[in-house]
């Protein structure tokens, strides 16, 4: 009692307006309030049970009751967010049409309108069905035309029957190819029956999810992509996915394509690049050029990146055409830039 007197008595006296019971609940002689506080922290992502075992408090995003809410009505829920005029956004698009076909501006940081929504679109071409080309007039319409029933692969459930058991067993068959590569059949295969990879473990190194998301989080974060070519196959080491991701989604992203290995071609190619350079350059470039379509926008220039001390220089050539010809006969690296 006497307790409880001095503990209203020191309330008064410190104008203390707080409850009397100021204890946390396992508070002791060896923890303070800031541990137990500290300790509860940890169960906050438990639910509350009693001796039954029924959740009498759920834990955090555990209970599915929907609580009562109650949205504060504002005219501004009932109106347009952003709203342009139809001039202005004329104006915007003349003018990201004129900065992104500028292949010496970079773009830092994109902001987050529908830039998809404003590209305007192709309404030459009607997007109704060609129906004309599927099903003709005289098939329809007249005296040859044909009833409209549903076409099947099978018309009664025998052959269905028959068909799937055949599709079943050259599957099957198909399968046991692939996994000898044909070797131990003994069977010869057509063109489109025999598989396009090794079944070897080292085949399938470095094309996991992972590294492809590691590889677009790259492109994400970069504003100038170098994609390296060989140039014993240029058109067999690019990555048409990549291409089309940062044509689709990465527009204004910088795309660069570097000739490397140009010490490996042939002989031969290398000595006509030596003699007639203009006309293999003209040449060479013309067939990478029509390997792209026409709409892109393409600057070139050549990097030397191997000197040769013994290159004789030739008294009828520039020092232009010399530095090309040490590029590409001696092992340089052409560097052609494709801006989307």
């Amino acid at each position: 009692m006497g307790t409880q007197k001095k503990e209203k008595a020191r309330r008064v006296k410190q104008n203390d307006t707080r409850d009397g019971n100021l204890r946390v609940k396992g508070e002791n002689f060896y923890r303070d309030a800031k541990k137990i506080k500290h300790l509860n922290m940890y169960k906050q992502g438990r639910a509350v049970r009693n001796a039954k075992g029924d959740i009498i408090k759920a834990a955090d995003l555990q209970s599915t009751d929907a609580p009562v809410a109650r949205v504060d009505p504002n005219r501004r829920w009932f109106g347009n967010t952003r709203v342009i005029a139809q001039d202005a956004l004329t104006h915007f698009r003349e003018a990201m049409g004129d900065k992104k076909d500028n292949s010496y501006q970079v773009l830092l940081k994109r902001n987050k309108l529908p830039m998809s929504l404003l590209n305007e679109k192709d309404t030459t071409e009607s997007p109704t069905a060609k129906i004309v080309e599927t099903e003709s007039f005289a098939s329809t319409f007249g005296p040859k035309q044909q009833r409209k029933k549903p076409r099947v692969a099978a018309a009664s459930l025998e052959e269905l029957m028959s068909a799937a058991e055949t599709d079943s067993t050259t599957y099957n068959e198909k399968q046991e190819l692939d996994a000898t590569l044909g070797l131990m059949g003994g069977s010869i295969l057509d063109k489109d029956d025999f598989t396009q990879e090794a079944k070897e473990a080292i085949f399938h190194k470095g094309q996991s999810k992972r590294i492809w998301n590691e590889l677009y989080k790259v492109i994400d974060s970069s504003d100038v992509v170098i994609h390296v070519l060989d140039a014993r196959d240029p058109l067999g080491t690019r990555c048409a996915s990549v291409e089309k991701y940062i044509k689709e989604e990465c527009s204004h992203k910088h795309l660069i394509y570097v000739l490397n290995k140009c010490d490996l071609v042939p002989t031969w190619v290398a000595v006509c690049t030596n003699q007639f350079f203009f006309f293999s350059f003209f040449f060479f470039f013309i067939f990478f050029l029509l390997s792209f379509p026409f709409h892109f926008h393409f600057s070139l220039f050549i990097v030397h990146v191997f000197y040769v001390f013994n290159f004789r220089i030739q008294k009828n050539q520039s020092q232009e055409t010399q530095f090309c010809t040490k590029a590409f006969s001696q092992g340089g690296i052409c560097i052609f830039q494709l801006n989307f």
